[in-house]
Parts: structure tokens; C-alpha cells; sequence
């Protein structure tokens, strides 16, 4: 899997994306694999875009043999939403203390 970007287009035009990959911005964790980079496009946020690419990203993994999928974040309260828990704090690639989360995939 090493790394697969998840687009979300209307059109021909970029709507919300993200990234799927084993590892991301927590380096030498044993965790794998990472959700990275989600991003909705202002104009398109508060349609749950983000869950479109994260529901895709879990049967993408799951394909790839994943148990449980991770993220990297300093948000709190938008991944919960989604099923999310918050695991630990661990330090990202630049020694910042970053939220990790983790769900379950079914």
C-alpha cells in the first residue's frame, strides 16, 4: 500500500481529498496503517465530504489486511464524529506533541 491518495471530484473539479498510506507524520511507531492530509475545499464543507473519504479509506485498507486505521491531529471533535477514538499523544516529525486517534475497521 506505501501510499495512496483519495480524491473526491464534482466534475472535473477537486471537491475534498486525502491520504491513505503506512506511515505519515508520526515517524517509527509500529502503527500502520494512516488516514493524512483530509481536507474539504471551503466552499464544499459541512456535506460530511470528510466521511465519504474516510468510509474509503477504510475498505481500502481493510483490502490491504488492516484491523484498525490511525490519525495524526491536532483537531478534537471532528474524527470522534466519525468513530474515531483518541488513542495517545505522541510526538510528530517535528518533536510537536499531536493527537493520535484510531478506529476499528469492521
Amino acid at each position: 500500500m506505501s501510499f495512496i491518495n483519495i480524491l473526491l471530484t464534482n466534475d472535473k473539479e477537486l471537491v475534498s481529498f486525502c491520504t491513505l498510506a503506512e506511515e505519515d507524520d508520526i515517524r517509527d511507531s509500529g502503527l500502520t496503517p494512516w488516514i493524512g492530509f483530509v481536507y474539504t475545499f471551503p466552499q464544499y464543507r459541512g456535506n460530511r465530504y470528510a466521511g465519504i473519504l474516510l468510509e474509503h479509506g477504510y475498505k481500502t485498507a481493510k483490502n490491504y489486511g488492516a484491523k484498525q486505521i490511525y490519525i495524526s491531529t491536532g483537531e478534537t471533535g471532528l474524527y470522534e464524529k466519525y468513530g474515531y477514538t483518541f488513542y495517545k499523544i505522541m510526538k510528530d516529525t517535528h518533536g510537536e506533541d499531536s493527537r493520535v486517534y484510531k478506529i476499528n475497521i469492521k
